[in-house]
């Protein structure tokens, strides 16, 4: 009689898998080491993957969707923000909005900052092309944001987006990597205002802003 695959340690494993591949990356982790982490035999672990690189690859998917949600509820913010300063709101309002947008990232970051620190020690040719993989869409989801805030008017168009898409994706990257040996969570606001004077701030194209802001007031 067949076992059946139990969806607990389904998230157990991966879970395990995640702490596991973070302290001896993807290449050495082993699958009994995993298991015994989880609380299951090796067996149980066969039951939901067929390889480490099947574990990986959910690990990975998972972040990156949580990654495409966040940058869908961050142009509804940023929209959310326009609206308001085109109505009247302070500034501040709309850096706020910023700061709360950040904090998210962070936040995200912090939950899967294992999978950032198991990139890190990862070997091999197939955790390598996952790697870049990753690096590659960050970048193009970053470049095209970059391009239609541009074209809108709100960031400066004197900068090369896959320039500041790279600086931005090697930005996150590394505070993932502190949040990884972190065993508190830091202030992430305070991070989200630093991350704003950093890096946003040399971005923004005040002219046309306040050329905008001032047709919007006629």
């Amino acid at each position: 009689m067949s076992r059946t695959a139990d969806p607990r340690a389904y998230e157990a494993l991966l879970e395990a898998s995640r702490t596991e591949f973070a302290r001896h990356g993807p290449e050495q982790a082993r699958v009994e080491d995993i298991a015994r982490r989880a609380g299951v035999s090796k067996g149980a672990f066969y039951l939901h993957f067929r390889t480490k690189q099947d574990a990986f690859e959910v690990i990975l998917q998972r972040f990156f969707g949580a990654m495409e949600e966040h940058a869908r509820r961050r142009q509804e913010m940023e929209r959310e923000a326009e609206r308001l300063t085109a109505g009247g709101a302070s500034p501040a309002v709309a850096l706020e909005y910023e700061v709360r947008t950040n904090v998210e990232l962070l936040e995200l970051l912090w939950q899967h900052r294992q999978i950032l620190a198991g990139m890190d020690v990862a070997g091999g040719r197939f955790w390598a092309k996952f790697a870049a993989d990753f690096r590659s869409r960050m970048r193009a989801a970053l470049t095209g944001r970059i391009l239609e805030r541009q074209a809108e008017g709100h960031l400066r168009r004197d900068v090369d987006p896959a320039v500041v898409a790279d600086v931005l994706v090697g930005t996150l990257e590394d505070l993932g990597r502190r949040m990884a040996g972190m065993r508190q969570k830091p202030d992430f606001v305070a991070w989200s205002r630093s991350l704003l004077t950093l890096l946003y701030d040399g971005l923004v194209d005040r002219a046309a802003v306040a050329a905008a802001a001032a047709r919007a007031g006629r």
